[in-house]
Formats: structure tokens, sequence, C-alpha cells
């Protein structure tokens, strides 16, 4: 009888294993879906409001994943670490500034580059529209820029010179991943705070 009944838990258990296995290739399935659904995130600008409602949206994707239903609550770094993930809009960061850095390291006569060019003169040189500034890619890099701590990087990108700073660390590869590095952990450190003061 004994024996029977440690046949039926380790069964059980094994199921459990097996689960948790699938579980686990699902929810990071599900990360890469989002990150390839929310594609464009990373060629547009993105308000810290539409960063929060992406955030919300993923972490309720992960919470459905886990069967976790109200009134069952888990707090959201809780639940990053119980599926090992981060807040999406951090992918996206760590995205926007790799492609980046990618466009900068091509030929100075590409569309990008020369897109962005024309962008900063026509921005010192012509007449500013009233009203508040439009939310575009180049005030979410000068947003990223803004937030970083080290004394060792620009933290500007509203001149030509300011971007061609930019495309001389870009031609390093080191110092552009350090570069990258200090403004991804200074984003990661801000949604800490707002996970943590977000979390139930």
């Amino acid at each position: 009888m004994n024996k029977s009944l440690m046949q039926v838990d380790v069964i059980h258990t094994s199921a459990e294993i097996k689960l948790n296995a699938k579980k686990t290739n699902v929810i990071h399935t599900v990360g890469e879906t989002n990150l390839e659904y929310f594609t464009c995130s990373v060629t547009r600008s993105l308000t810290k409001q539409e960063e929060y409602k992406l955030n919300t949206f993923h972490r309720r994707q992960l919470s459905t994943i886990l069967n976790i239903k109200y009134p069952t609550v888990i707090k959201n770094n809780a639940l990053y670490q119980k599926t090992g993930g981060t807040p999406i809009s951090l992918t996206i960061l760590k995205a926007r500034w790799r492609l980046f850095g990618h466009i900068l390291r091509q030929a100075i006569n590409t569309p990008p580059n020369v897109a962005m060019s024309k962008y900063m003169y026509f921005k010192i040189e012509g007449s500013k529209r009233r009203g508040r500034p439009k939310t575009s890619i180049v005030t979410t890099l000068r947003r990223d820029l803004k937030s970083h701590n080290s004394d060792h990087w620009p933290t500007r990108l509203h001149s030509i010179k300011d971007l061609d700073h930019l495309r001389d660390i870009a031609q390093n590869r080191y110092d552009w991943k350090h570069l990258t590095t200090a403004i991804y952990r200074s984003a990661q450190a801000e949604t800490s705070v707002d996970v943590a003061a977000d979390g139930h």
C-alpha cells in the first residue's frame, strides 16, 4: 500500500514538474510575443503613461498564465521574480538604444542619419511651434539620456554637435555598451520604484 502511494506521489510530482516547465516556456513566449507585437514601440515615441500601461498589460498576461486571479493577488516584484521577467518597457528601451547605435554606425548619408541631422538642424534654425512639444523618438532618447547619473557619458541630445558626439561613441561598441548600460540601470532603478509602489 505504501509502495503504491509512493508511486502515485512520484507520478504527481513528475506531472507538476512538466506543468511548471510548460508554464515557463509559455511565459517566455508571451514576453517574446509582446515584444514582437510592440516592435513599433522601439522606433516610435512612448510617453511615461504609455509605458505604464504597457507594463500593466504585460503583468496582467503573466498573472493569467500563472492562474493568479482575483481575489488572489501578487506584488509586482514577486511576479517578475517568479517568472524571471522584467518590465517590458525596459526591454523596449534596451532594443531602442541597440537600434540607435546600429544606425549611428552606418554611413552618414543613410536615410535615418540624414533624417536625424535634418531634425536637429530645423529644430535649431526653424521657428518653434506653439503649445506642448510633441513626443517623438528624439524626445524619448533625450529623456533616456537625462536619466543616467554617470558624469562620464553625455546627457544631451539637442544639437548636431550632441548627435555627432553620440555617433563617435557608437563607433566603439565597448563604449556604447557602457553608455547604454548606464541608461538601462537608471531606468531600471526608476521602474523598480514604480513597480514597488504599484504592487498589491
